[in-house]
Formats: C-alpha cells, structure tokens, sequence
C-alpha cells in the first residue's frame, strides 16, 4: 500500500518538477560601453570624442551613440545609430549633430552654431573617416559659411 502512495504521489507531483525544468528566456538587456576617439579635420582641427554606445542586439554590434566633441576651435555634440561589423573594429555611424565654433574655425565662420548630419565609416582597428553636411542655426556673422561640410580622419568613434 505504501509503494502504490508513494507512486501515486510521485504521479502528480512529475508535472510540477518538469515545470521549474523549463528554460526561461530572458529579454536581451541594453549594454553599455565607452566611446572614444580622435579626430583632425574641418572646422574643429583636432578633437577629442567621448561618449556612451548602448548596444541593443542580442551580438553587441549595433545601437545607439552619444558623443560630446571638444575640439580646438569648437564643440560638437550628436547622437545616432551605429553599427560594427566583424571583429578588427570596422563600422559605421550615422548621426544628427550640432557644432558650435569658436576662434578661427576651418571652412566655417567663429562664433556660429550648427546643426545637420554626420557619418563616420571605420574601415579597420577604428580608423576612418567623417563626412558631414551642417547648416548654420545661429545669426549670421558674416556672408559666407551658411552651410558646412565636415571632413576629416579619425581614429575611434
């Protein structure tokens, strides 16, 4: 009698344990890195970039990118997508930006804010290159540079 209990028990209690078996699938939580760089180019000479990259993907190759810019003759800021691809830093970003310039700027008019858009494309260990097209937002100090083109190299993101 005692075994037909024992087996009578075990019977409804097997459903309950292969329950608590089931594997949970937890939802990808964002990861957070830094983001560094140099850069040289137009209007801001040589700059330092700084910021967060929060990956989104269960691979950690994409997401968003928030970077503060100081530079010798400015200061940028913007925010976007990027994406990474394989494993010797290669890559691109896509990104709204805003710059505002100070002393004697490359290509650009001093004292002037600009807004407008910006990528980055890293071809191997973070090095590449920027290309970027900004309009001016801020009064007009002089008759030239109401819209921008941002060029250089860098080295990061």
């Amino acid at each position: 009698m005692r075994q037909l209990a024992f087996l009578a028990t075990c019977s409804l209690l097997a459903p309950l344990h292969a329950r608590a078996q089931e594997a949970r699938v937890a939802e990808p939580t964002p990861h957070m890195s830094p983001a560094l760089g140099l850069h040289y180019g137009s209007p801001l000479r040589f700059s330092v970039a700084g910021g967060v990259l929060v990956d989104v993907s269960e691979r950690r190759n994409d997401g968003i990118v928030a970077v503060i810019e100081p530079g010798q003759q400015g200061t940028a800021v913007s925010t976007g997508y990027f994406r990474m691809f394989g494993r010797f830093g290669s890559g691109y970003s896509l990104r709204v930006a805003a710059l505002r310039t100070v002393g004697e700027p490359w290509n650009a008019s001093p004292n002037t804010t600009y807004a407008g858009v910006e990528g980055n494309l890293m071809l191997a260990f973070g090095v590449g290159a920027r290309m970027g097209y900004l309009r001016r937002t801020s009064r007009r100090v002089d008759d030239s540079h109401d819209n921008l083109a941002t060029v250089g190299v860098l080295i990061g993101i």
